[in-house]
């Protein structure tokens, strides 16, 4: 894990993805919002003096998984978002973390904040990606006839990682957002963990993050050079 230095004129905050070998900004900022279980790369920035606003963000899912599980517990962030629903989080911690974390929740992974900012069919054309994300047109395009004619499910939406920064946009309307370990493709995790992100979710961040308003997406920085080209948005 690398570092850069950033010198900061007007309120940050900092959206942590788990992408490997991911540059950490040097700086203190307001807030930070962090996706699933790269709660971890946060605690450098709780150890800092003013120690910031830290919010994990994640799902039951989630929280199943043992190395997702653990390094939100290694945080203890100031707050944790559901964005599945409403969860009992003494499923997963003890009751004496749980009662010094700040808990809400958001609904389908969050795709009422999504309609917000996305059309119906915008969020819809962006399931396109289990087509041209899958590696094989043809059954990426039965992959999606069966979504959308048999199980008849929503539309995929952003990534955890990426509804992050859409939340952090949102709460902080007068910030500038720097986005970490989030690079729009598939890929590893930086921690120890047998799956993978996929390239067809990489596709569809990249479709939805690409056509944000332009009054959110000119708020992003990234220490990323691929979101950077993708997204059309600054490097640092």
């Amino acid at each position: 894990m690398s570092f850069v230095k950033f010198f900061m004129d007007k309120d940050i905050v900092l959206v942590i993805g788990s992408k490997p070998n991911s540059i950490m900004p040097n700086i203190i900022p307001k807030k930070i919002y962090v996706a699933n279980g790269a709660a971890e790369r946060a605690i450098i920035y709780k150890e800092k003096k003013p120690s910031p606003y830290i919010i994990s963000i994640t799902g039951s899912a989630g929280l199943k998984i043992d190395e997702v599980r653990e390094r939100i517990t290694k945080l203890k962030p100031d707050e944790l978002i559901s964005h599945n629903g409403k969860i009992k989080l003494e499923n997963f911690f003890d009751v004496s973390w749980v009662k010094n974390v700040k808990f809400r929740f958001i609904e389908k992974k969050g795709l009422d904040i999504q309609k917000q900012y996305f059309s119906k069919m915008t969020l819809r054309l962006a399931d396109l990606g289990l087509i041209f994300g899958s590696g094989n047109i043809v059954f990426g395009f039965l992959r999606l006839l069966y979504a959308l004619i048999i199980k008849r499910k929503p539309p995929m939406g952003l990534t955890t990682g990426c509804l992050s920064i859409l939340i952090a946009l949102s709460e902080n309307s007068s910030s500038k957002v720097i986005v970490t370990g989030i690079s729009l493709q598939g890929g590893k995790h930086y921690y120890n963990f047998k799956g993978v992100f996929p390239s067809y979710r990489g596709w569809a961040d990249a479709y939805l993050i690409k056509r944000l308003p332009i009054k959110l997406k000119s708020r992003i920085l990234t220490t990323d050079l691929n979101f950077s080209k993708v997204a059309n948005v600054k490097l640092i």
